[in-house]
Formats: structure tokens, C-alpha cells, sequence
């Protein structure tokens, strides 16, 4: 049994709560234990940045120092939390000043940085690998045609070193293709979709996640699959945002998961773009996945 720490962040717990539960269900299966920290709270996101720098640091070391606590590495699925919580981790394990700051800020809580923090792609690439995640698929994923959405935070945190490419990252792509999907090549992987500009500006959102959806369809994609909840609300927005846009399902890739081991998912009725005709043409059990 693997055991992580777990920081659902705020979008796990309200508005994309069934990809938390699609998140638990699957690493479930693969015998990866969660244990949601006690009494978490938000790490700032992109808000705080534009406040204060210690209290950025001071609010991700937070949940850091919970983990440490644990003595269990962190898993962080929404990327602007994993972003935050992997810069600060990284800046209170290198500088002293930061760390003496946020520790007594923190008291009696300490943090030394020493735990790592992990996006959903790194936990099954690290923790389960490639080989298990393909004997696991039991339905065949042939007649998806995904194009893998990583938006523009999770492999370019500013500083820090990342488990992929910067621009042209296939982890994602590795594992639909374990799975028995088709991981459609584009070349809009790590475009922003307008983040959190959805509040203050919905055309810029309409106008940047408009233009990933029209390339997704384009490339010859059925659906686009990403890991971020903004991204994937953002996209799921597109129909509502601009008249005529195109439109395709915007999957969480553990809800791809879904699909192979079980041949549903649990969350399609929150899908805002209907998932409904690419559930349907899943494969029984059995068989070569394509």
C-alpha cells in the first residue's frame, strides 16, 4: 500500500468535487492511499501573489507543514495549487530567510520543505507506472480521440524544475495510450485558457478557450482530457461563454481511468458539455483495447 498526503484544495471540494471523487476512487484501485490533511486550507492560488510574498509563502507552508507532519509526500491535483505549494516547498528548502519567516508565522506548526509535492500525472507515472496501468484497462478506450490539455501552469512553475517538457510535456499522452485511448498530437497542450479571468473578463476566457477547443476539434480529437479543474471548467464553459463555439467533452484524466476499469463514470451528470456519446461507445470488457 503507497500512502500520500492529500490537499484537495478549494475546486476539489465545491465546484469540481466529482473529480475528487473520481481522483480517490481510482488511486483506490491501484492500492494508493489518501490521507486528506487535517484541517487545510487555501494556499492563495494566484490571489495571494498579488497581496503580499510572505503571505503567499506563509499560507502554501501551511499545508506543507501539515504533510510534514504526516511524514507522507503531498499530492496537489489542481495545478494552480500545485504550482504554489511546489514554488514554496522548494524556496523554504533553499532560503533560510523564508524559512525562519513562514516558521514563526506558522508556530507551533513547522515546515523545512522536505516533503514533495506531487501532480495527479507524476502520482500514476511514479506510483503506478506505465506497464500496470495498461494490464489494468478492462474496456477498450479505441473510439476515444483525446488531445491532452496541461494548460499553462503545470509544467512551467516559475524556478522550478519540471518532471516534463515545458512545452511540449507527454506524460499524459503516455498514459492514454496505456489505457487503450488515441492521444491526438496538437500543438495547444500548454495554452492558457484564460485561468481566472472568467470573473473579470469573460471574453478573454471565451476568446482563449474557444481557440484551444476550435484547434482540439481541428487536430481530429472527440475530447480533450487535462487535469486542472479551472482548465477543465473553463473549457466545459465554452458553449455558454460563445455562441456557435465548437464544443467537445472536457475529461479529467482520472475520469479516462474511469472508463478503462469500469466503463463509467461517476460525474458525467457535472459535465456541463454532455460526455454521454463518448461513455456510450466504450467497449465491453475484454478484447485488445483498440
Amino acid at each position: 500500500m503507497i500512502a500520500l498526503s492529500y490537499y484537495p484544495g478549494c475546486s476539489l471540494a465545491s465546484s469540481s468535487s466529482f473529480y475528487d471523487r473520481s481522483l480517490r476512487k481510482v488511486l483506490a484501485y491501484y492500492g494508493v492511499a489518501l490521507s486528506e490533511l487535517d484541517d487545510w486550507s487555501c494556499c492563495g492560488g494566484a490571489a495571494a501573489p498579488t497581496i503580499h510574498q510572505d503571505l503567499t509563502d506563509v499560507l502554501a507552508a501551511r499545508n506543507i507543514a501539515l504533510a510534514e507532519r504526516e511524514g507522507l509526500h503531498l499530492l496537489a491535483p489542481c495545478s494552480a495549487c500545485y504550482a504554489r505549494s511546489k514554488a514554496v516547498s522548494l524556496k523554504i528548502a533553499t532560503d533560510r530567510a523564508t524559512r525562519d519567516m513562514v516558521n514563526q508565522a506558522l508556530a507551533p506548526l513547522s515546515c523545512t520543505g522536505s516533503v514533495e509535492v506531487k501532480n495527479v500525472i507524476e502520482v500514476f507515472m511514479q506510483y503506478v507506472g506505465v506497464e500496470r496501468i495498461a494490464a489494468s484497462a478492462a474496456h477498450k478506450l479505441g473510439p476515444i480521440r483525446a488531445v491532452s490539455y496541461y494548460g499553462c501552469l503545470l509544467t512551467r512553475i516559475m524556478g522550478v524544475p519540471s518532471s516534463d517538457d515545458t512545452e511540449d510535456p507527454t506524460g499524459m499522452d503516455v498514459i492514454l495510450d496505456a489505457l487503450g485511448a488515441v492521444a491526438v498530437p496538437w500543438q495547444y497542450k500548454t495554452e492558457c485558457c484564460g485561468a481566472g479571468s472568467t470573473i473579470t473578463d469573460r471574453e478573454r476566457t471565451a476568446e482563449l478557450s474557444g481557440r484551444i477547443m476550435t484547434m482540439a476539434v481541428r487536430a481530429g480529437a472527440n475530447a480533450v482530457v487535462t487535469t486542472c479543474p479551472l482548465c477543465q471548467l473553463n473549457l466545459d464553459l465554452v458553449v455558454h461563454l460563445r455562441k456557435n463555439a465548437a464544443a467537445l467533452p472536457v475529461f479529467f484524466l482520472t475520469e479516462i481511468f474511469e472508463l478503462a476499469l469500469f466503463g463509467a463514470i461517476e460525474g458525467g451528470g457535472r459535465h456541463l458539455i454532455s460526455a454521454d456519446d463518448i461513455e456510450r461507445s466504450i467497449g465491453a470488457p475484454g478484447g485488445d483495447h483498440q
